[in-house]
Order: structure tokens, then C-alpha cells, then sequence
């Protein structure tokens, strides 16, 4: 029996997965999930008129590749449009890669995705995804973009949870030593190019990353910034609109903010400004 649409939504619900979570039934669940799903080996997923294939060799890995796709697919939809043949694409947080399989499908041979994903585990499965796929225009990176190059410590999430919550963190906590770099500093010492489109979803580090990238982002080049702002994991003192503050710094302009659950979703293009309310009543005047 496959499960419908409707049902498979469902049980990515925050408040169904919590009930689970209380009942201590996550792992059967997930279980019964993949046996009802035929206990696929991977996923094939199609947006646009692409469509990519994400490996799932567990009950777990079939449940974050899904979650991803119910949780992720707005934004996801919004990348992809925003990306022509020939771009270079950078996917700050690749998780298990499905920004960035989609993108280097959408951007094509003569285009190039840069891939940043630190957390062990997240990083094997972008490898294999990309090796599934069979993508060539791909440079992964075992990798922490931050304010400065050096060494950092990833707080690890729930292990078992759909959602990778992984985040860089103060030595103490249970961590993964991980490297992490200034984008700026790749740029200009290994030949790294300066991306048109930048996504970005890291779990609360988005302001130091986002200063490690002043000139890249600044640049002309780069006309598109899609940022996920997690409040609740931003340093202690900075608060939203700093965030926001800076991306407008680097001559982007902010035209969307979708709050999801916890989150502020951010797109911000470097194209004419939006007028305001105000604007519009003068011009309708």
C-alpha cells in the first residue's frame, strides 16, 4: 500500500512528529513509513522540469530527504528560478544536498555550484547524491563559512530527528571539530569565483558568514541572496534586523520576508527596489 499525498504531508507535521517524539516511537515509526513506501533506495524528485534522485538507504535518510522536500520546497522553487545556464551557485549549508543538485542541474555543464557542508554525516550524503546524479560541476566542501578562517566546533543535532539542526557552537558542547573559513579568503586564494546566487541556511551563524563574504556579496556579480534567519540562534546582542541590515549593506534589496515557524525566510535581489505603500498611493494620486 503507497502512501497518498495528503497522508505522506501529514506525518511532517511539527505537531504529529512531537507526539511521536513524546511516545518514544520515532524509530518504529519511521520503520513502518519506509515499509509502506516500499523501502525505496532513493527518491526521485521533480521541480521545474528537473528532476533529481536522493539516496535513502535507510528509513531515516527516506524521512530527511522528504522532510526537506515538504519543509525546504518554497524557497527551493524561488533558487531554481532564479538560476540560468553558466551561473555559479553557492549553497551555504548543502545539508544533504538538495539545493544543490537541483541547482547544478539547473545551471548546467558550463555552470558551477559551490557546496559547503560541515557536519559528517550531511557531507557523505551530498557525496553520494552527487555521485548518483552524476553532476561534474559540483565542489563540495567539508566546510564551516564563517567570519574567519580557522577551526570551529559543530553542536550535532538529534541524531534521529528529520530536520539537521547541526550548529557551530562555543567549545564544551558535544561537538565535531570542523574547519571554517571566510569566503572572501577563498576567493582570493584558491581561485574560488564569486557566485550570482547564494543561498544560505546554517542554523544561526548567518551573521558571521555573512561578514566573511562583505566583497563577494558586495560585488556586482552577485544579484541574488536567499538567507534563512533563525532568531532564536543568533548571537547573544545581534537581533534580526542587524541581519538584515547587513545584507542590505552589500547593495542587495530585501523583497520578501516569509516567517516559517521559527524562521525568517529572506530573498533579496541587487534589481530596482519595490516601491513602497506610500509610493503607490502618490503615483495612484
Amino acid at each position: 500500500m503507497q502512501i497518498t499525498g495528503f497522508v505522506r504531508r501529514l506525518s511532517y507535521s511539527p505537531v504529529v512528529g512531537a507526539g511521536i517524539r513524546r511516545l518514544g516511537l520515532r524509530r518504529v515509526m519511521q520503520r513502518a513509513y519506509a515499509a509502506l513506501q516500499g523501502n525505496p533506495a532513493s527518491v526521485e524528485l521533480s521541480l521545474h522540469g528537473i528532476t533529481a534522485v536522493f539516496s535513502v538507504r535507510t528509513p531515516h535518510e527516506l524521512r530527511c530527504v522528504e522532510g526537506a522536500w515538504f519543509s525546504e520546497n518554497a524557497m527551493l522553487a524561488k533558487v531554481v528560478s532564479s538560476l540560468h545556464a553558466g551561473d555559479v551557485f553557492l549553497d551555504v549549508g548543502s545539508n544533504l544536498g538538495l539545493f544543490t543538485i537541483f541547482a547544478a542541474k539547473r545551471v548546467g555543464t558550463d555552470g558551477v555550484v559551490l557546496a559547503f557542508e560541515p557536519e559528517t554525516n550531511a557531507y557523505e550524503r551530498l557525496l553520494e547524491n552527487i555521485r548518483v546524479n552524476r553532476l561534474s560541476n559540483i565542489r563540495p566542501h567539508k566546510m564551516a563559512l564563517s567570519q574567519k578562517t580557522g577551526i570551529c566546533h559543530l553542536a550535532l543535532g538529534d541524531p534521529e530527528a528529520v530536520s539537521q539542526s547541526a550548529h557551530l557552537c562555543d567549545d564544551g558542547c558535544d561537538t565535531e571539530v570542523v574547519e571554517c573559513a571566510a569566503f572572501d579568503s577563498l576567493v582570493a586564494n584558491i581561485n574560488t569565483p564569486v557566485p550570482r546566487v547564494v543561498k544560505m541556511d546554517i542554523e544561526g551563524h548567518e551573521y558571521a558568514a555573512l561578514q566573511g563574504m562583505r566583497g563577494a556579496l558586495s560585488s556586482p556579480h552577485c544579484t541574488s541572496l536567499f538567507c534563512e534567519i533563525h532568531p532564536r540562534a543568533l548571537p547573544t546582542g545581534v537581533a534580526v534586523q542587524e541581519v538584515i541590515g547587513l545584507i542590505q549593506s552589500f547593495g542587495f534589496h530585501v523583497l520578501s520576508r516569509n516567517e516559517r515557524f521559527e524562521e525568517l525566510h529572506i530573498v533579496a535581489t541587487k534589481g530596482p527596489a519595490e516601491p513602497s505603500r506610500e509610493e503607490l498611493k502618490k503615483t495612484r494620486c
